[in-house]
């Protein structure tokens, strides 16, 4: 939703008239090209995320586009996307069109304030002289088309695929060469009890399984419905954790150490590591138990790994890893060497719809909670911060290493409270294996989007809710039926002030997520 800005001018030249649409072949052709290679480098899955994000935004302007007209406002402009135009066409009083950068949609309309010039004859039209009613109907149409997407799409994914529960789990895959490859676990199995302990979700198994670094267990297995007994010496992991927000995973079995999980597009990948790479030493120290990490990491000059390895080929090498200021190393931990994946339960349309809207109210009270943390003083203040001295984890890893207990949890800490960009929304999506995830992801953009718009600060819509409720009460106190129209140039500060921090946060969470992208 947007007001008419009287210093952009635009070419009489590229305005659609009635009859007479406006097209700039160039402009698209250098907008696919750009999107192509985007689709190269990236993958074409992103495209699908960016085409899904723009419908988002167009809906949302949908609702305030319809709204306006309902309420008998004149709207002059209906375009997706910014930028320089690429097509356009009239029908009425609107123009409709694309525009070269896919990043949202807008709609003008007239009168927003009162610092919008409007012509005598179209001043009964605008938007600061229609009802109270009229005007937060169309402030809160946005978040209420995303709040309508949100439940639409929660309520399919429930039907069509059903509900995922923790304790309905499944082996995903298997580590190579792991103490599950060794015990004959396969994908479908189910672990459901370590060292007589009985373990119902896959984090309940994980737990336990850690408990035992490098011991011998006895793991109940139960694959197509039967149980089997399995003795099973399981491995070890631990990381060395630095500043950058990337993890050295390591794991050990029968005394050799190994690279588990490499971080893709992360440092070590691009030193030519990879997953179950042998490490023969650390900063000159041989490694033989992950207990030889710690003079490993003592010996490290700043965050300077030198690692040498071997790799399945056989052939050795010999890597510089630079993981920031100084490096820690974590507590040594259990390791089966399996992948979970949650089964989906189908349900009936009656309990799809009751679990749509119970959903829906918790991703509503996360999304708060969220916006909550994300701008409280303190927790902004880190986040400019860390991202200015290119620190992204936290501060917990210093020059002298902290421990290990409190550096385990770096980087989740750092990420509970990290703003995601639309590029680190686009990253997450990307990283999605099936539709069902895919249109899980976007209920929670929907919602969250809504919550943000809702914030009762202009130039968010919530502002214009604000606004207009401010000035229904001060009508209310003049009890002679007049109008109250608030005055745009005191309410100007605000919004440059909220813009500055919303640009400052969008940039610094842009640059965040392509330089350390969240992985799921």
């Amino acid at each position: 939703m947007k007001s008419p800005d009287p210093d952009v001018v635009i070419d009489p030249a590229e305005v659609a008239t009635v009859g007479q649409p406006k097209f700039m072949p160039v402009r698209l052709v250098v907008m696919l090209a750009a999107l192509a290679a985007l689709g190269w480098w990236q993958g074409w899955k992103v495209l699908a995320v960016i085409g899904a994000i723009v419908v988002i935004i167009f809906l949302h302007e949908l609702g305030h586009f319809v709204m306006a007209r309902r309420a008998g406002m004149k709207v002059t402009e209906f375009f997706i996307g910014f930028g320089p135009r690429i097509w356009s066409f009239r029908r009425g009083e609107v123009e409709y069109g694309i525009k070269a950068i896919p990043a949202g949609a807008y709609v003008r309309i007239i009168g927003m304030s009162n610092l919008d010039e409007v012509s005598a004859e179209d001043e009964p039209r605008t938007y600061r002289q229609k009802s109270f009613g009229q005007r937060f109907g169309v402030a809160v149409a946005g978040s209420t088309m995303h709040f309508f997407l949100a439940l639409v799409l929660s309520f399919v994914v429930f039907i069509g695929y059903g509900a995922v529960s923790k304790s309905a789990w499944a082996v995903a895959e298997t580590t190579p060469g792991s103490a599950a490859t060794d015990a004959g676990i396969g994908t479908g199995d189910r672990v459901v009890a370590v060292d007589g302990v009985a373990v119902k979700t896959f984090d309940e198994m994980t737990r336990e399984v850690q408990r035992h670094p490098d011991q011998r267990v006895d793991l109940v297995v139960e694959r197509d419905g039967r149980r089997v007994t399995k003795s099973v010496q399981l491995g070890a992991k631990a990381a060395i954790i630095g500043t950058v927000g990337e993890d050295l995973r390591l794991a050990i079995r029968d005394g050799v150490v190994r690279i588990n999980s490499v971080q893709s597009g992360g440092r070590a990948a691009g030193a030519g590591l990879h997953d179950g790479d042998v490490i023969r030493s650390i900063n000159g120290v041989q490694l033989s138990s992950l207990g030889d990490l710690r003079p490993a990491v003592d010996a490290a000059k700043g965050g300077k790994l030198v690692v040498t390895s071997v790799a399945a080929d056989g052939g050795a090498k010999t890597a510089t890893i630079d993981l920031g200021t100084a490096v820690d190393v974590t507590d040594a931990q259990g390791f089966l060497g399996v992948g979970g994946k949650y089964v989906r339960e189908s349900m009936s349309v009656p309990v799809a719809a009751g679990r749509t809207f119970s959903q829906f109210g918790e991703g509503i009270a996360l999304s708060v909670t969220g916006i909550g943390k994300v701008f409280n003083p303190a927790n902004l203040a880190h986040f400019v911060g860390t991202t200015l001295s290119n620190d992204t984890t936290n501060d917990s890893v210093t020059s002298t290493p902290t421990p290990a207990s409190k550096t385990a949890n770096a980087t989740a800490k750092a990420n509970e409270n990290r703003p995601v960009s639309i590029i680190g929304i686009i990253g997450i999506g990307n990283q999605m294996t099936d539709l069902a995830a895919f249109l899980g992801l976007l209920v929670g953009v929907n919602i969250m989007i809504g919550a943000i718009n809702l914030i009762p600060l202009p130039p968010f819509d919530g502002g214009h809710v604000s606004i207009a409720v401010y000035e229904k009460i001060r009508e209310l106190f003049r009890r002679d039926g007049r109008r109250y129209y608030s005055d745009a140039t005191k309410i100007m500060p605000v919004i440059y002030v909220v813009l500055m921090v919303m640009v400052t946060v969008g940039l610094l969470a842009g640059y965040t997520d392509i330089v350390h992208p969240i992985q799921l």
